[in-house]
């Protein structure tokens, strides 16, 4: 089976199946939280109207009970005391009334004398609180639930005083409501076999639960029942219930006068759920086979539909790569994107072994200019070497010359003043000078031509510390007049250092040269930083320029002075042009008569890199 990675087309049509299959499953989870919300709602809602039905029964019976004991003390058999027909009277009601567990009947001492079912032995119940609160209200009293001993089950005992014709108080009858019948109503309804009744007093104490009353009777309600049951008399809740599983309750609140009792009913919460939860993993398996069944169609169809035509395409791309440029995806194309890009394909295929011809051609054409500009460098580099060597032979020629003029010139100055009159003098003086510019000239000459042979040796250049170098250097010989300088923190520069040193000794000495006679002579330098060069610029408050002569100042022997003047050879700014280009960068200069001068040069910030 091939390898599965994310970057192949098989992969990413999965990946396409599984997006689509994931708003299913959204929609699925949805449909089952919101069905499951509704189901809740649904079977609370028929707690809750069962819960109001059996705490109306328990009212209807309870105010029933009264008026069938009412009836019953006005008897003449109750009121004689009479037990055999009293006992009678009582069976006869039981038999009639199941939701009755016993009927009995004491005198004022509390003495049973008639009961259904028959008691065994002598009771007496005068110390029950339901006979004690009878005999204080002489009135209808209802109990609390309990076990009966006479029945055997858990009742609501209800009395009724016995009174004579006088107003004394001749005893009571009561009547015991069976709670395992109103238990037994509960389980008529369409709830869950695991589906229990409470009645609990108003703390939230249970007084009797159905089923299995004696394991539960005296415990505590769970607490969210408790709470709603404090502020509502009949609503809804969710919690654990007493068996310790989740539930959902309902209760409803058995009307005053005579009990302040609750009824409630708890189901499982599984239960209430089951049909819900049988839908969802009922979904999620019909999705899951049918993404199954999605997947294993993207992962053929896509190896048949467009894995097989794309790798037929990649083995015409490898063999057009390898060089074989007859290689064809046509003429047969198949249909949709991938036969258009077959159809491209081909196309291209077109064009490149065009274009290779052409380039062949081409590339014999170069190969010919090649040959020739490989002979006409081998002629210009011997060209540089003749002339070369001939500035180096014509320096030396001149030198000579030079030397003894000069030489000449001074002995006769020195030793023959009494022999020369003064235009002699002055002629002597200035073949003299004429003969030290002519050996500057020769110097200037040949540091010009050096720069251009000499490789550069780049590093970093702290340019504050090597501009205020510079011109410490070229005022110490002056100690009588040092012009002020102001230099602002200069970028750090990446170029020769040497070469750099003497192009600021060039600018720096014509700022001096140029600003004699000012008071104050004031040379600025400055430098920042832009795209992709740093600029520095000197500029001096001196005698300035035209500028419309300004594009002849880096020319060789280019004088905008004259020499009487200012003394200079007219080299210096052609030879910081060069070390500037050597540098790849930019010079230029602005000035204007009377008013001084700015020269700036650039230097590349990728000098060297």
């Amino acid at each position: 089976m091939p390898r599965i990675s994310l970057s192949s087309l098989r992969s990413r049509a999965i990946l396409l199946v599984l997006l689509a299959i994931l708003p299913l499953l959204a929609l699925t989870l949805y449909s089952y939280f919101d069905q499951r919300a509704r189901a809740i709602v649904e079977v609370q809602r028929d707690e809750l109207v069962a819960s109001r039905n059996l705490a109306t029964v328990m009212e209807t019976l309870i105010k029933g009970t009264r008026q069938l004991l009412a009836s019953l003390t006005q008897m003449s058999q109750v009121q004689r005391h009479d037990p055999r027909p009293c006992e009678s009277i009582f069976t006869g009601i039981l038999e009639k009334s199941p939701y009755y567990a016993l009927i009995i009947a004491a005198d004022s001492e509390g003495r049973v004398f008639a009961s259904a079912p028959r008691v065994q032995g002598p009771l007496n119940i005068a110390n029950r609180k339901i006979f004690q609160k009878a005999i204080q209200t002489r009135d209808f009293v209802v109990g609390e639930p309990m076990l009966g001993t006479v029945s055997g089950k858990y009742n609501v005992n209800v009395a009724y005083p016995i009174m004579g014709d006088q107003g004394q108080f001749k005893g009571v009858v009561v009547a015991g409501v069976d709670l395992d019948w109103l238990g037994s109503l509960l389980a008529k309804n369409d709830f869950s076999p695991d589906t229990a009744l409470v009645l609990s007093d108003s703390s939230g104490q249970v007084l009797f639960r159905y089923p299995e009353p004696l394991k539960y009777v005296g415990r505590m309600m769970p607490y969210p029942l408790i709470k709603a049951m404090a502020v509502q008399q009949e609503g809804v809740a969710e919690g654990v219930g007493l068996p310790g599983d989740a539930r959902l309750f309902a209760f409803a609140r058995i009307s005053p006068p005579w009990q302040n009792l609750h009824v409630s009913i708890g189901l499982p919460k599984d239960w209430a759920l089951a049909r819900v939860n049988h839908d969802l993993w009922r979904n999620l398996i019909w999705l899951g086979l049918v993404g199954l069944l999605a997947l294993a169609a993207a992962w053929y169809g896509s190896g048949l539909f467009i894995v097989q035509p794309a790798r037929k395409l990649r083995v015409f791309a490898e063999r057009l790569a390898e060089g074989d440029l007859t290689a064809r995806a046509g003429p047969d194309y198949p249909g949709g994107e991938l036969g258009h890009l077959a159809y491209a394909f081909d196309q291209m295929a077109d064009a490149i072994q065009e274009r290779n011809t052409r380039l062949k051609h081409a590339a014999g054409e170069l190969e010919q200019r090649v040959l020739d500009l490989d002979r006409r460098t081998r002629q210009l580099e011997a060209a540089n070497k003749e002339m070369e060597a001939f500035t180096y032979t014509v320096s030396h020629d001149l030198r000579a010359p030079l030397r003894a003029i000069g030489g000449f010139a001074r002995v006769l100055l020195e030793d023959y003043p009494d022999k020369l009159d003064a235009d002699g003098q002055r002629y002597l003086h200035i073949i003299h000078q004429n003969a030290r510019k002519m050996g500057q000239l020769i110097d200037d000459l040949l540091a010009l031509t050096r720069l251009g042979r000499k490789e550069l040796s780049l590093s970093p250049i702290d340019m504050t510390e090597l501009v205020m170098a510079v011109f410490e250097e070229l005022t110490a010989p002056y100690p009588g007049r040092k012009p002020q300088i102001e230099v602002q923190p200069l970028p750090e520069a990446q170029g020769d250092r040497v070469m750099i040193r003497q192009l600021l000794a060039n600018l720096l000495g014509n700022a001096i040269k140029f600003t004699k006679g000012r008071d104050p002579a004031l040379i600025q330098v400055r430098g920042w930083s832009e795209a992709h060069d740093y600029v520095y610029c000197v500029k001096d408050n001196g005698v300035g320029f035209d500028m419309k002569y300004g594009n002849k100042l880096f020319e060789v022997f280019q004088r905008l002075h004259l020499e009487e003047e200012f003394a200079g050879t007219g080299m210096g700014l052609a030879i910081v042009k060069r070390i500037v280009d050597r540098h790849g960068g930019r010079v230029w200069a602005e000035g204007k008569v009377g008013e001084g001068a700015d020269f700036c040069f650039t230097i590349p910030k990728n000098n060297g890199t």
